[in-house]
């Protein structure tokens, strides 16, 4: 941390500083591409037109650009102000900044929305939840936002990657390899944010009893990760069947916890 700043400025600075690669180094990957159509095929199949959604960690936008253009409104709040400039430059790019509204806002703040709600549902993808220090909090906040029976679907990272541990294998590296199955890697933090790996069993105990998991799949299992682009756009013709064996092994019992993320989809059933 820089002499002066305080965890939520180096936190913020961090996040703002991965706007600026963030398409180049997921979004814009093929990998990132292939796991966002994962993300995308469940919230298109929970969402529906004329809702209103609270997005946690949008990122620059591009999930609350997609349900805005199937007609669903989207508050989407991220902690880094650049994050939300860029998802602010993307909506109006696309013309739908009438159905989308952004928010600089931490998920340990969100109570701060209780007056907005209820909300008809809400997410958070691409493990932007392993970034928070009070899941459980957040948790029991969620179902206070959350109209009865609403959806709330949770992308988190995964903690079997066979990708990611045959890769750091080969390059020597046994301890990045199984870092996933430690709750707090320090090799996996994210600058100055630790990053907290869960089993689903784990995150379904936390989220209850205010959130009820209605089911859930994995991606990225047969899709090498972001960082192994390189591979993937060598052997392209490969990279493709594989994004298309991931489509279809998702939602399988047996593959679903194989890979760089896992999606949950709770119920919100506690009266609160």
């Amino acid at each position: 941390m820089e002499p002066g700043l305080t965890r939520f400025d180096s936190v913020q600075a961090y996040w703002d500083a991965a706007a600026e690669t963030y398409h180049r180094n997921f979004s814009g990957t093929l990998s990132g591409r292939s796991n966002r159509r994962a993300v995308w095929r469940a919230l298109d199949r929970t969402f529906q037109p004329g809702q209103r959604i609270l997005e946690l960690n949008c990122g620059t936008g591009i999930d609350a650009v997609h349900l805005a253009a199937r007609g669903i409104r989207v508050l989407a709040c991220d902690i880094s102000p650049r994050m939300v400039e860029l998802a602010r430059q993307l909506a109006g790019d696309a013309n739908l900044t009438d159905l989308l509204e952004f928010r600089v806002l931490e998920n340990e703040n969100i109570e701060t929305l209780v007056t907005e709600g209820p909300f008809d549902g809400g997410f958070s993808s691409f493990s932007g939840l392993n970034c928070s220090s009070d899941l459980s909090g957040i948790a029991r906040r969620l179902a206070r936002l959350l109209a009865d029976g609403a959806s709330f679907i949770a992308g988190m990272t995964g903690r079997l990657a066979p990708w990611e541990i045959a890769w750091f294998l080969a390059h020597g590296k046994p301890g990045k390899a199984f870092r996933r199955l430690q709750r707090d890697s320090p090799d996996f933090n994210a600058g100055p944010v630790p990053v907290r790996h869960y089993s689903v069993r784990e995150i379904v105990s936390v989220f209850a009893p205010g959130l009820r998991l209605k089911r859930w799949e994995g991606f990225g299992i047969a899709m090498p990760p972001s960082y192994m682009e390189h591979w993937n756009q060598r052997f392209l013709g490969a990279a493709n069947m594989l994004a298309a064996v991931d489509w279809q092994i998702g939602p399988l019992p047996l593959f679903r916890n194989l890979g760089y993320g896992v999606l949950l989809e709770f119920e919100r059933v506690w009266k609160t």
